[in-house]
């Protein structure tokens, strides 16, 4: 493998962003390099960001210390930054410094960035403003106002890797989180009873489906109100959508239709029709498929045992059938990457994988415990989660499937929810046999 050009830092939940990325690009060119952080043997200007769901930031690598102490972090990252001031436009600077891992306190960092800053004034003659640190990282927020990506921004990332060495990195994009809360949020239809799809996670979906593959056919056959369709069409795919209820065909009509209106589609191609996903014939046939599936009765506080494993073996049935039913439809080795839900067991509950097991006839690995991190600087302080999964899962081969393995990611990490919810989505990634 090459040597390392880019740092990506992940989202909230890293294991997804993780899988993007190697779906992407390739596991050969994607290194974890800790929790929230990846690198990757591929040039910057070579990352669309605007297309990656679970990554936040894109930085270029200008330095490698062979240490982790911060003194011999701070003094390479004194040269590359007067390096870096001397090449910008003219114009006030605007420093700004975020730290993955190294032993340093806000305080400490904030004194160095006052450091930094005389030392840029004295070796270059420039002004610089520098964006204090409340915490460890600046957030995406505070990038954008501070304009730290702009002509005369610097934002520097030091990283600490597992095997000692410290990274210095310099942002180039974050993520628009203007555009994502239009896209959430702007569009003329939406409906919280079907549940709200958010954009990230259906990039997410789609990248895992369409790996390299830059063109072709999208159909998510649980289309509800259209966002999976919507992400598809800006990433220049084709899109194809169907749904049980007409209602939420009229919706996504309304929604395509203000997509373009914002965002100008271009030369793509969409088709909506009504259709059950248990007995539907989709035409023409689609070349990938990426869809949250049906994720069963919404719970508003944490059901019994017995709910959990009623409504598991009600969606349990209808996703199988899906399916069965698509699985004669698609080509061999045709993609799909399908979010099914996950019953979250939160707070050290109990329940008994017989409960699932005699409910749902699932195998032993219905029920499992995951260790899950709090936020990118709490990877010291693990929460136990407890996920209740669908039968089906230990079906797929049988069904005509074959699940698709990540180097870097397990099985049971492609997880995605938040710590108040009771229904996580599961993502599938899959190909047909």
């Amino acid at each position: 493998m090459s040597a390392l050009q880019t740092i990506v830092i992940l989202g909230r939940q890293p294991a997804l962003g993780l899988a993007e990325l190697e779906s992407l690009y390739g596991s050969a060119n994607v290194v974890p390099v800790s929790e929230h952080v990846a690198g990757l043997a591929i040039p910057t200007d070579q990352i669309d960001l605007n297309r990656l769901g679970g990554s936040t930031r894109l930085a270029t690598i200008v330095a490698t210390v062979p240490s982790k102490l911060w003194k011999d972090a701070e003094k390479q990252l004194a040269k590359s930054i007067v390096e870096i001031a001397r090449e910008l436009p003219e114009g006030k600077l605007q420093l700004g410094l975020s730290t993955f891992g190294i032993p340093v306190t806000p305080a400490k960092l904030n004194a160095s960035g006052l450091t930094l800053k005389k030392i840029i004034r004295s070796k270059t003659g420039r002004s610089v403003r520098l964006t204090p640190n409340p915490e460890l990282e600046l957030n995406t927020a505070q990038v954008l106002h501070n304009h730290l990506t702009g002509q005369t921004g610097i934002e520097m990332l030091i990283i600490t890797t597992a095997d000692g060495q410290t990274i210095i990195a310099r942002t180039t994009a974050v993520q628009d989180i203007d555009s994502y809360t239009l896209r959430d949020r702007g569009r003329p239809k939406r409906d919280a009873r079907v549940g709200m799809l958010p954009p990230k996670l259906a990039q997410i979906l789609i990248n895992l489906a369409t790996g390299q593959k830059r063109s072709g056919m999208v159909l998510d056959p649980f289309c509800g109100t259209g966002v999976a369709l919507q992400e598809a069409l800006l990433m220049g795919y084709d899109a194809y959508g169907t749904d049980i209820e007409p209602r939420m065909i009229d919706f996504t009509g309304e929604n395509l239709d203000w997509l373009d209106s914002q965002f100008g589609l271009g030369d793509v191609q969409m088709r909506i029709e009504p259709g059950d996903a248990t007995s539907h014939q989709w035409e023409p046939k689609p070349d990938f498929i990426a869809a949250e599936t049906y994720l069963g009765r919404a719970f508003t506080e944490k059901p019994a045992p017995a709910v959990i494993a009623q409504t598991s073996t009600e969606v349990n049935l209808i996703i199988k059938k899906f399916l069965k039913n698509i699985h004669d439809q698609l080509a061999p080795g045709t993609p799909l990457c399908l979010a099914v839900p996950a019953w979250i067991i939160a707070g050290g509950g109990q329940i008994s994988s017989s409960t699932v097991r005699d409910a749902g006839r699932a195998p032993q690995r219905s029920v499992h415990e995951a260790y899950v991190s709090r936020g990118a600087q709490a990877s010291a302080r693990n929460v136990p989660r407890k996920f209740v999964h669908l039968p089906l899962i230990d079906q797929l081969s049988e069904l005509g499937y074959n699940r698709v393995r990540f180097e870097h990611v397990r099985d049971e990490q492609l997880l995605y929810y938040r710590e108040d919810q009771i229904v996580a989505r599961e993502l599938l990634v899959l190909t047909r046999k």
